[in-house]
């Protein structure tokens, strides 16, 4: 490990959190969302470790779906936000991405281009959400529309997506469960709707393919529940090392806009690891951090590059001694309470300039 913050990606745990969700709907096919850098866990090196393991990869840009074809997968990666414009309709025929559509514009599109290759295409329905979608009036036209278009591979498949999937009980989860229940009854090819929250707590919405996103890498999509509760491994452990240990006197303040002032004589830790990495700006005081087995805390505010800890658990902490700022040993759902942000903005947050390491079975 080198003196800067890294990230150790366990190859092991990413293949136990698929086949994990994979129990919870033995029945569906898995359209595993990489998205976003894959949730800030590298988007090739992720996707080349779920293609054995999945149907299909999710991505939201055409971009995103070009790297991963250059980098060698084959199974289908599917453009979960369809086409920006009418060339990229060209380019998702000639490398096989299966497209959703869900706007007229890009029907239109569709209807005025002549593909090499036959699309494999998702109509999304919004059954409430009102995101994207065809609503319930416009489906049935647009269904129509593409139902005998040459340029498609038939049946077409059919979508939408649950606001309050975490929430089963919420009035809006039960409408949009009915209205994707009416809008597809009698319709051919596959059916989707579950993402990471309604695999885990409502079977009746996994139909034939299912759509784990935050669940793949371990965090629970589940709130007041850590991914260790629901089975779920960690994929990524965030760590840095000491890179210098000061005796500060009580009463003397740490960091910028003196937000920390000791209330003791304290033993304090800088580390290598700032917003500049990922390490979010919000962090409070007191957010929990794990030098050599222990718990310590941060202090004082975070910097671009370092951040400040209070070693007053960890006295025989030395400078090069590693520190876990989240993952195997801190779950990143206790880390989040202390920050204002969501897990999502911390995990998708992890800058480049982070060094990545994974470890192979």
């Amino acid at each position: 490990m080198t003196g800067s913050a890294i990230a150790i990606l366990s190859t092991e745990n990413l293949i136990h959190n698929v086949k994990i969700m994979q129990a919870q709907a033995p029945n569906s096919r898995i359209l595993a969302m990489v998205k976003a850098n894959a949730y800030g866990h590298g988007l090739r090196s992720t996707a080349k470790r779920l293609e054995p393991h999945i149907w299909s990869l999710g991505v939201a840009r055409i971009d995103e779906a070009l790297a991963l074809r250059q980098a060698g997968i084959k199974i289908p990666i599917t453009l979960m936000e369809g086409v920006f414009n009418q060339d990229e309709l060209l380019l998702a025929s000639c490398h096989n991405f299966p497209v959703v559509l869900h706007n007229f514009t890009q029907l239109q599109w569709l209807e005025h281009s002549k593909l090499p290759n036959k699309l494999h295409a998702w109509i999304k329905l919004d059954t409430g959400m009102n995101r994207l979608g065809f609503n319930q009036k416009e489906f049935e036209q647009a269904y129509h529309q593409l139902k005998n278009n040459r340029n498609l591979v038939h049946p077409i498949h059919i979508m939408s997506h649950l606001a309050v999937a975490e929430d089963p009980a919420h009035p809006l989860t039960q409408t949009q469960i009915a209205s994707f229940n009416k809008a597809t009854a009698g319709i051919g090819g596959y059916k989707s709707l579950a993402n990471s929250a309604s695999i885990l707590l409502m079977p009746k919405t996994h139909y034939e393919v299912v759509r784990p996103g935050i669940s793949l890498y371990g965090i629970s999509p589940l709130n007041g529940k850590t991914g260790l509760d629901l089975g779920l491994r960690p994929v990524l452990t965030l760590q840095t090392r000491i890179v210098a240990i000061r005796d500060v006197e009580k009463g003397e303040y740490i960091g910028y806009g003196g937000g920390f002032q000791c209330p003791a004589d304290m033993r304090i830790g800088v580390i290598a690891i700032g917003y500049g990495d990922g390490y979010s700006r919000n962090t409070a005081n007191n957010t929990p951090v794990i030098v050599n087995g222990r718990r310590c805390k941060i202090v004082g505010r975070i910097s671009m590059d370092m951040s400040t800890i209070d070693l007053s658990h960890c006295p025989d902490a030395q400078i090069g001694d590693s520190v876990t700022l989240w993952g195997e040993e801190l779950p990143i759902e206790e880390v989040v309470a202390h920050t204002g942000n969501s897990v999502y903005d911390l995990i998708c947050g992890v800058q480049l300039r982070v060094k990545y390491h994974w470890t192979d079975i």
